[in-house]
């Protein structure tokens, strides 16, 4: 069998409730896109894909040529295929992103070739995983967060992640108090601040945040001060969640030698696809650290029931539910567990005659994305 063609579908918009976090407000439609890679025998590999014209000049244009002639069995050299066709200027962000497009749709035709479904192709270490919900609920006042916080605990959920990042930290410390109280001692408590911080902020926010039995603090600081990360997992007991922003095995190896990591984050759809997801797995797992990967649609909760030390899924509601309309037997959450496809492959099917109702493109500023502060806060403090 033989890869012959590569191509991204025609973009949807399917339309969200309004979401922010400590450095953006999201676009209130969120734009859909899936890769197919064909070959000659007519098994098609299907994923979601991101990113708008510059993914598609470099899934299509910049990496197809790479890939096209091969066979899918071979994943590990298209893999380096494309890595090394693009070192000059790839190694991360959006090469990355494009080569995790690519390498996930090759292993969505593994499992159709192999007739398996990809959580049992990998390894099949559990059949369901535990899910957490995830609100980017910045903007929600005291009383929409508190609701929000409280629906995911009524829908069987055990654990649930609110954003911070306030400009003023008191307010981030009286509506954890508030979801705390809320939500009760038995629910697991996230916080994500979406590389807010300063360092010195960073430790005085953590040790401030330790009476409210925090599971993890996401993203603390800006991604690339490894160094600082590290400084700051010494001085808090609260474990540091870090990796979505973050690419290859190279990158998490530095974070997890230098203690920098305790809940390993790698996004599937951004670190490398399957193919390092895997090594990133088994590296963390040779240091006794989880994986968590942040939310990437469909493609994350195969991947962690595949491994031994998968922890959560993220379950972003207001994001994941709109794609429930186009999609065949979506995967979703009962009772905070959910379960992947038996399907071969991701077991992604897609409904054409739904895709075709949100074709329509938005106003523009329904799409726009806005930086509400564009470095952390307080600035080097």
């Amino acid at each position: 069998m033989k890869i012959t063609d590569i191509k991204l579908t025609e973009p949807i918009f399917l339309p969200t409730s309004l979401q922010t976090d400590a450095i953006n407000t999201l676009s209130r439609a969120n734009t859909y896109i899936f890769c197919q890679v064909f070959t000659d025998e007519g098994i098609t590999g299907l994923v979601p894909a991101r990113g708008g014209a510059l993914n598609k000049f470099l899934v299509e244009e910049a990496l197809k040529p790479y890939v096209v002639g091969e066979d899918p069995m071979n994943n590990e050299r298209i893999w380096s295929k494309m890595y090394w066709g693009s070192l000059g200027s790839g190694r991360r962000g959006a090469f990355l992103i494009a080569m995790s497009i690519i390498d996930n749709a090759v292993w969505d035709i593994k499992g159709k070739i192999a007739k398996q479904p990809l959580h049992k192709l990998l390894g099949g270490f559990q059949d369901s995983v535990n899910s957490y919900g995830s609100g980017i609920n910045l903007n929600l006042t005291d009383d929409e967060l508190v609701k929000q916080m409280t629906d995911f605990v009524k829908d069987g959920f055990k654990a649930v992640k609110m954003k911070i990042g306030n400009r003023d930290p008191k307010i981030d410390l009286a509506r954890i108090r508030l979801v705390r109280a809320a939500i009760g001692p038995d629910i697991d408590l996230m916080v994500d601040s979406n590389n807010a911080w300063s360092l010195t902020t960073a430790i005085d926010m953590a040790k401030r945040m330790e009476e409210y039995d925090i599971y993890w603090l996401e993203e603390p600081i800006l991604a690339d001060e490894i160094g600082s990360l590290a400084k700051l997992a010494k001085e808090t007991s609260i474990p540091i969640a870090v990796g979505e922003n973050h690419y290859g095995k190279w990158e998490f190896k530095e974070m997890i030698e230098q203690g920098a990591v305790e809940i390993v984050q790698c996004d599937i759809g951004k670190c490398g696809g399957v193919t390092e997801f895997l090594k990133i797995a088994a590296m963390a797992d040779a240091y006794g650290l989880p994986v968590c990967p942040h939310n990437s649609d469909f493609i994350d909760v195969p991947c962690i029931a595949a491994v031994p030390n998968g922890l959560f899924q993220e379950f972003v509601q207001v994001n994941i539910e709109p794609v429930y309309e186009i999609v065949r037997d979506p995967v979703k959450p009962i009772n905070g567990m959910m379960t992947p496809s038996n399907k071969p492959g991701f077991g992604i099917e897609l409904i054409p005659e739904a895709m075709k109702k949100f074709r329509e493109r938005p106003a523009p500023e329904l799409l726009r994305r806005t930086t509400v502060r564009g470095w952390r806060w307080p600035p080097y403090l």
